[in-house]
């Protein structure tokens, strides 16, 4: 699958709607890598603690990689680093501040030592925040409908997401240049 046939399906995903600093950067070859020994570029550690739980809690494993094993998180932090104006990157560092405040407020710790259960509680909130039927369309993209959009599309366009999660079929499939006739079955000709 190709960059542009993974922007495509992601997009889908997400409605059909992409920022243009996210396709630049696909476009640019920015994509996410699956580093075990990962330091944040753009974030500090601790914000690329919690972004890496987030995203995990966004796309979890399941009988397919999540999130955090196609290295979403190294993705978005050189999104961020890489293709972002100032203004959504102070929006994605006041978001991360906001969730660790919110993990702690509710659960007295920093939101990547929560539960699974708890997690989904702090980010439900934020979810229905950023989806309010009633925000104002003037008003700037919430941070998490971006943190989506950047998971989702760091997800599709990783060698993991195409693979195995979008059901990658390689076009037009390997060459048999000598095969059995009783493989091929009958011959037509048009």
């Amino acid at each position: 699958m190709n960059r542009r046939d993974a922007i495509k399906q992601a997009s889908i995903l997400l409605g059909g709607v992409l920022s243009a600093s996210a396709i630049s950067g696909v476009m640019s070859g920015c994509k996410a890598d699956p580093k075990i020994d990962w330091s944040p570029t753009f974030f500090t550690a601790e914000e690329g603690s919690t972004l890496e739980a987030i995203v995990e809690r966004i796309i979890p494993k399941t009988d397919t990689p999540g999130a955090k094993d196609a290295g979403v998180h190294t993705f978005i932090d050189q999104m961020l680093a890489d293709y972002y104006d100032d203004k959504d990157r102070a929006a994605f560092r006041d978001g991360l501040k906001k969730v660790e405040a919110e993990a702690k407020s509710a659960h007295g710790k920093s939101f990547a030592a929560l539960t699974p259960e708890q997690q989904d509680e702090v980010l439900n909130k934020f979810d229905k925040e950023a989806y309010d039927p009633g925000r104002s369309k003037d008003d700037p993209p919430h941070f998490f409908k971006n943190l989506k959009e950047l998971t989702v599309l760091g997800f599709c366009t990783s060698e993991v997401g195409a693979t195995e999660f979008l059901k990658y079929d390689a076009s037009p499939g390997a060459y048999k240049g000598c095969i059995p006739y009783s493989e091929v079955g009958a011959a037509w000709a048009t």
